[in-house]
């Protein structure tokens, strides 16, 4: 198993795929991180956005400085499709047949995939944290707030979206084990996460925490206020859904794989 983690990670070292990914979540970050201090007003103390003197319009509270380091948080989306391409590149450039007859087992193929995205994924966390505190701490120090108070709300973000990403990073795997189809497992990724699944949650409300993306908010424990609208599960509660999720979509793509004929 140790030589296939390591065929997979020299697999992504010579492709462009991860780092471009990366930078394309990097340069979504920063206009997270604008939009989040736009919406909070243009810094200083002084008369607060709510007329009251003396209280700052920078983020200050516990909160929303956890939000301000939360802001990458929608990067999850990259590492599920980190996790899609990691299967389905193998499909779409015919180096599949070649993994195959090294490795005869497919469920260990799977099984590889499925450990090393799930490292990439909190690799692309940890990536995403290290743009937010430099890029929203340098805000904030700007505005007059401070960055350490900043960096004190980094344990309490950043274990979440670490296990956050690798959540999506194992389900992406799932994902391109059944599909296997590039173009059909990012556009079904895609379509539910930014279309159907918003559809859904205004449909059925009280069921929301039951999707995908709400499991996410729980797991991470970056709800902003979300549990109020939604009863979000507990943190454990919500990885213990997205688990299963990724596990779920991992086992059929296995079970497809071993009776599919790549040939």
């Amino acid at each position: 198993m140790i030589a296939l983690i390591r065929t997979e990670w020299l697999k992504l070292r010579t492709t462009a795929v991860p780092w471009v990914l990366t930078g394309i979540a990097l340069i979504i970050t920063a206009l997270l991180i604008l939009a989040f201090f736009v919406s909070h007003g243009g810094g200083g103390g002084g008369n607060g956005n709510d007329g009251s003197f003396g209280i700052p319009n920078y983020p200050h509270t516990t909160q929303q400085l956890r939000n301000v380091l939360g802001s990458g948080f929608e990067g999850y989306l990259f590492a599920l499709l980190l996790g899609v391409l990691m299967v389905t590149a193998e499909f779409r450039h015919k180096t599949v047949t070649t993994s195959f007859l090294v490795t005869p087992n497919r469920t260990r193929f799977v099984v590889a995939k499925l450990i090393t995205a799930a490292i990439l994924g909190a690799v692309l966390a940890v990536v995403m944290l290290a743009a937010t505190v430099l890029g929203g701490g340098v805000t904030l120090a700007a505005q007059g707030g401070s960055f350490a108070d900043l960096v004190r709300q980094l344990p309490a973000v950043a274990p979440g979206m670490m296990l956050v990403f690798a959540l999506f990073a194992i389900l992406g795997v799932g994902v391109g084990s059944v599909l296997t189809n590039q173009v059909a497992a990012i556009i079904v990724c895609l379509g539910w996460f930014i279309i159907l699944e918003g559809i859904l949650t205004a449909l059925f409300h009280s069921a929301a925490r039951w999707f995908p993306t709400e499991a996410a908010a729980a797991a991470s424990n970056l709800t902003r206020g979300r549990d109020a609208d939604f009863g979000l599960f507990n943190w454990w509660q919500g990885t213990l859904l997205m688990l299963l999720y990724g596990l779920a979509f991992a086992g059929i793509g296995s079970f497809i794989l071993t009776r599919r004929d790549i040939t």
